[in-house]
């Protein structure tokens, strides 16, 4: 039997093999599709979302963005708070000026009266004390300084005050008592207002009238003004065993300011004789300075634990905790606090160092703009030097 030979059609076997083939490309296509427009997806609506979520901000509409507003330019940070104060950023060793005084080796008791600096000057005497026998007037303006010799009865020239006219001194004994003397500058001549058998009374002066508190019992200390014009003499205040005599009274504008026998900070206009107690918030007083501003105290007798207090008519604020001694300039408050000075402006509290850090500084007094100090780093002389520290402009 002859067999015949039959082949099977490959049409549709071929039609599935170029199935397969083209299905991965199709396939590829959607998949790169599909991430395309997952991509576009998360560019167009969760990059925004998360970022305005963060923000606090969500919008469920796309708008049209917005440009953000301009910012106004900030400044760069100048690390400058007081640009207006006269020792930021100073350089401290050039305003500082040394009083050079080569005839004498020691000096104290300063004050300043508008650009004079007074100190009393001396050296060693042969009882192994020092002897201070002129009174030093160095002027700031012109850096220059003379000596006068105001007349002594006693041995030292003590606590000299001036004004336009007069200077008055407690010319002193060597162990305390002497005389309270007043030197008139116009005639060049000197004259006792009164003998003083004990203690070193401090003398405070206003125009033609003396003030200072003096020691006149075994237990009394009187408050003294004495006219220098004609010597005559009142008593003022009366200190029975009380321990505010030892407060030192200042005067201003004709206002005489001490701590009354009982404890309260007294005003007493020299002028009418009225007088009224000053309602600072304190315990305790001691050593009031006064200005235009206001009035500084202390509210020890001089403890490192005291506080120096400002009180500007209104309220009572504090300046320092731990100094034990300052001066009332013009537009601010000068102390010292381990061994450094500083200079605190009270009309808006700010303080600044003046003492440089190589150096060891005892304060001695400050009036006007100026503050003056001793240093103290080596002690062979008495070294004083002083500087312009100005009011807030």
């Amino acid at each position: 039997m002859k067999h015949e030979k039959r082949y099977r059609s490959t049409t549709k076997f071929g039609k599935h093999l170029m199935r397969f083939r083209i299905l991965p490309w199709i396939e590829l296509l959607l998949v790169l599709g599909f991430f395309a427009a997952l991509g576009w997806a998360i560019y167009t609506y969760a990059i925004p979302f998360f970022k305005n979520l963060g923000n606090g901000v969500y919008t469920c509409q796309k708008e049209a963005p917005t440009p953000p507003p301009t910012p106004a330019p900030t400044p760069a940070p100048t690390h400058d708070p007081y640009p207006d104060h006269a020792l930021y950023g100073a350089d401290l060793k050039s305003m500082q000026t040394e009083i050079v005084v080569p005839e004498f080796q020691y000096a104290a008791d300063v004050s300043v009266s508008g650009d004079t600096i007074l100190a009393v000057v001396g050296n060693y005497t042969q009882d192994g004390t020092a002897a201070f026998v002129r009174l030093l007037q160095y002027d700031v303006k012109t850096n220059t300084h003379s000596y006068l010799p105001l007349p002594l009865e006693y041995k030292s020239i003590r606590f000299p005050v001036m004004n336009d006219r007069w200077i008055v001194y407690f010319d002193s004994a060597a162990n305390g008592g002497g005389r309270m003397a007043a030197y008139d500058r116009e005639t060049g001549e000197a004259r006792a207002l009164k003998t003083v058998h004990t203690g070193l009374p401090k003398p405070v002066l206003w125009k033609d009238t003396a003030f200072w508190i003096e020691r006149t019992g075994q237990n009394r200390d009187k408050l003294f003004a004495v006219d220098l014009n004609t010597g005559e003499s009142a008593t003022l205040a009366l200190f029975d065993g009380s321990s505010y005599a030892l407060s030192k009274p200042c005067v201003f504008d004709g206002t005489l300011l001490y701590v009354s026998p009982e404890g309260s900070l007294t005003a007493l206009n020299v002028v009418t004789g009225a007088s009224r107690t000053v309602p600072v918030d304190a315990d305790y007083v001691h050593d009031p300075q006064m200005n235009a501003d206001g009035i500084a105290f202390l509210d020890s007798d001089h403890a490192r634990t005291g506080r120096i207090l400002w009180y500007d008519g209104k309220r009572t604020v504090e300046v320092v905790t731990g100094a034990v001694d300052f001066a009332l300039g013009d537009g601010f408050i000068a102390y010292s606090r381990f061994d450094k000075n500083y200079v605190y402006y009270y009309g808006d509290g700010t303080t600044f160092c003046t003492t440089r850090s190589d150096e060891t500084a005892m304060f001695l007094g400050a009036g006007g703009n100026v503050i003056v100090w001793m240093d103290v780093t080596w002690r062979d002389k008495d070294i004083m030097e002083f500087m312009t520290v100005g009011e807030r402009q």
